[in-house]
């Protein structure tokens, strides 16, 4: 009877363990389980505008060159345009021109550029020169050759840049033109044209295009 008593008595202690540990396991898991409050930060209203600014100052972006981009061999930076110069775009890149001379920019700043093969202006700059050669007619001016295209474009113009054909003779060259020493011979480079120097027995000196 002692014994029946004894394991019933041990029964009911489990029973009233497990009943309250489940209790205070809702307890637990009741307040774990509470919500919480969210929020979604928008990213949109956090994008930076300050594209290429410095002190509220806006600076200008690099531009676009064309591989085969020069520049001559002296750098002339300018800080603004001549007044009357003129936009053109070549092949989605601007150039400013202005009397035989052209401009690009340059940071915040210009600087004179050669304008590529196949480049035209509508009128040839003041002071050019003419030259004939065999059937062919160049126009010279500040170490740029031009010649009349063929096929003429009101809105590209008519006159288009060039490269002169060996044995072209001018009565200047460029005041940028480097010396260089070939077979112990001097010539001049202007770009990417080399001229030779001769001198005529009434001491005339001329250059003659030797390599283009």
């Amino acid at each position: 009877m002692k014994t029946v008593k004894h394991t019933l008595g041990i029964g009911l202690l489990l029973i009233s363990l497990l009943f309250s540990n489940e209790i205070n396991g809702q307890k637990r898991n009741g307040t774990k389980n509470k919500a919480v409050k969210t929020e979604r930060i928008s990213t949109k209203d956090k994008v930076n505008t300050n594209h290429g600014r410095h002190n509220d100052r806006y600076t200008t972006q690099h531009v676009r060159r064309n591989p085969n981009y020069r520049y001559p061999r002296h750098r002339r930076v300018v800080r603004t345009l001549p007044r009357h110069h003129v936009r053109i775009v070549y092949r989605g890149l601007p150039y400013f021109y202005y009397s035989g001379v052209y401009y690009t920019a340059y940071g915040d700043q210009y600087i004179v550029v050669m304008p590529p093969l196949g480049f035209r202006i509508t009128v040839l700059p003041v002071g050019h020169v003419r030259i004939v050669m065999g059937s062919s007619i160049y126009f010279y001016h500040s170490g740029i050759y031009y010649i009349e295209s063929p096929e003429p474009d009101e809105d590209e113009g008519k006159y288009e840049v060039a490269k002169p054909p060996v044995g072209t003779v001018v009565s200047e060259i460029h005041e940028d033109a480097e010396e260089v020493v070939l077979d112990e011979k001097t010539y001049y480079e202007y770009n990417d044209i080399l001229y030779k120097k001769i001198t005529d027995s009434n001491e005339k000196v001329t250059y003659e295009v030797v390599y283009n």
